[in-house]
C-alpha cells in the first residue's frame, strides 16, 4: 500500500529519490512544497512538466528544469508514479495548452489534473476536489505504482505524512500568491 489516510492527514510510503533520471519515464504526480499547506500539484510525463499556477502555465516544459530548481532550493517534494495510459502526452497537451493563470476564477492547480484523470482513467475522478482524494481513488483503482521523495521528512519506514486541508486553505494560498 502506497497511500493511506485518516480524518486529518494522509500518508505516502515514499522512498528517497536516488536520481532525477527515474522521473524521465512514465507519469508522475508531483506534490511540490510538501512543507506548505496546500502543496502545489503538477504532472511529469516522459520528461515534460505540466502545471498551472498564478505565475505560469507549464505545458510540456522540460522536467529537468523543475528537478534542478527543486534541488537548488531544497524544496520538499513527493513524486507518485501513476500507471500510464495510451496517449497520455496528447491529453496533457490538450488540457494545459489553453489554460489561463490561476486567479479568482475558481480553478486550482488540481483542475486540469482532475480533467485529465477523468478523461483518461475514470469518471469517478470528476468528484475529487483535493490531491488526497485523487491519491485515495488512484490507490483504490491500483494506479499508484510507487512514490519517491525529495527533501521530505519521513515519519519512519519511509512514510511521509501530510495534513489534509480545505478549499478555504487553497483559496487563501492563491490570494496570497496573487498579492
Amino acid at each position: 500500500m502506497i497511500f493511506i489516510e485518516d480524518d486529518t492527514s494522509y500518508v505516502l510510503h515514499a522512498s528517497p529519490i536516488d536520481s532525477g533520471a527515474i522521473l524521465n519515464e512514465g507519469l508522475w504526480l508531483t506534490l511540490i512544497g510538501t512543507n506548505e499547506i496546500p502543496p502545489h500539484i503538477g504532472l511529469i510525463n516522459e520528461r515534460k512538466y505540466y502545471s498551472l499556477s498564478v505565475h505560469k502555465v507549464d505545458c510540456g516544459s522540460p522536467s529537468e528544469r523543475l528537478i534542478n530548481m527543486l534541488n537548488r532550493k531544497n524544496i520538499p517534494t513527493l513524486f507518485a508514479h501513476i500507471e500510464s495510459r495510451n496517449n497520455t502526452g496528447f491529453f496533457l497537451e490538450k488540457f494545459y495548452k489553453d489554460l489561463h493563470l490561476l486567479g479568482n476564477n475558481g480553478n486550482t492547480c488540481l483542475s486540469p489534473i482532475k480533467q485529465f484523470f477523468t478523461q483518461c482513467y475514470s469518471a469517478d475522478f470528476y468528484q475529487i476536489n483535493y490531491v488526497f482524494e485523487l491519491l485515495a481513488l488512484a490507490e483504490k483503482k491500483n494506479l499508484l505504482k510507487e512514490c519517491k521523495s525529495l527533501f521530505c521528512e519521513s515519519t519512519g519506514r519511509n512514510n511521509v505524512t501530510l495534513p489534509k486541508y480545505t478549499m478555504l486553505a487553497i483559496n487563501n494560498k492563491i490570494r496570497m500568491l496573487l498579492s
